[in-house]
């Protein structure tokens, strides 16, 4: 019997759609055997497309609709842009790291994660408008460098001297957007840094906390075979002496 070779290359849309609809039903093997093919491209696709089983896209949901009920979260609506993404990335930002920290954060650790997602988004905006500018710069300097390329009595000097100037400005933004970049990952980090030392502190106490509490209970255990010891000891004595 001839084995049908597995198929490569890109999924189909077809593929694509019985991956989404199976995905959480049946195991990575078993749609790669209904597709004929390996599993590495159906995997590649589950994590691109961010695909979640059942169960893992109800804790998601649920996480959505506890942020959506945080008394910051109108704030938050009037500060990023649905259209530009910026919403929904806030959103997803901030349920990984829920998820990451296991559902456990305090209210004043929601604030700093707050802020470190906030501070992300700024950052993604900075780092768009350099590249934008990036952009004219390089266009700009290509008039320039087309305009000095012609015979001098035949350049537009006006033209060159607002070519010139609209230069200058792109690079100073560029280098404006630059120390913006530097300055907020620094603003970040920091956040970040406190986030993890908070929650180490947090983790210590708990640590403490039990390693406080066993010692207590072994410490009556003690006290509880003292007294036992000395009702035997009370007990023999008045036996000896019967």
């Amino acid at each position: 019997m001839t084995k049908i070779p597995k198929k490569r290359g890109q999924l189909s849309l077809e593929e694509e759609k019985y991956i989404r609809d199976n995905f959480g039903n049946l195991s990575l093997e078993e749609i790669a055997l209904h597709l004929n093919r390996n599993t590495t491209p159906i995997k590649k696709y589950i994590e691109k497309a961010d695909i979640q089983d059942s169960d893992t896209q109800k804790i998601t949901d649920q996480l959505r609709l506890k942020l959506h009920a945080k008394n910051f979260w109108p704030e938050i609506k009037k500060q990023f842009d649905s259209d530009s993404g910026e919403l929904k990335y806030f959103e997803d930002v901030w349920v990984n790291l829920v998820k990451q920290f296991r559902e456990d954060v305090l209210p004043a650790e929601e604030l700093q994660i707050k802020q470190f997602i906030t501070i992300d988004i700024l950052i993604n905006r900075s780092m768009k408008e350099r590249k934008r500018h990036i952009s004219d710069k390089e266009n700009l300097q290509e008039e320039v460098d087309r305009e000095y390329k012609l015979p001098e009595d035949q350049r537009d000097t006006a033209k060159l001297t607002n070519l010139e100037t609209a230069l200058s400005f792109a690079r100073n933004s560029i280098a404006n957007y630059t120390n913006e970049y530097t300055k907020l990952l620094g603003e970040q980090q920091k956040i970040s840094k406190d986030l993890k030392a908070t929650r180490e502190q947090r983790i210590k106490r708990i640590e403490d906390g039990k390693s406080s509490w066993v010692g207590l209970i072994r410490m009556l255990e003690d006290e509880e075979l003292r007294e036992k010891q000395g009702k035997e000891m009370e007990i023999l004595k008045m036996a000896t002496a019967k």
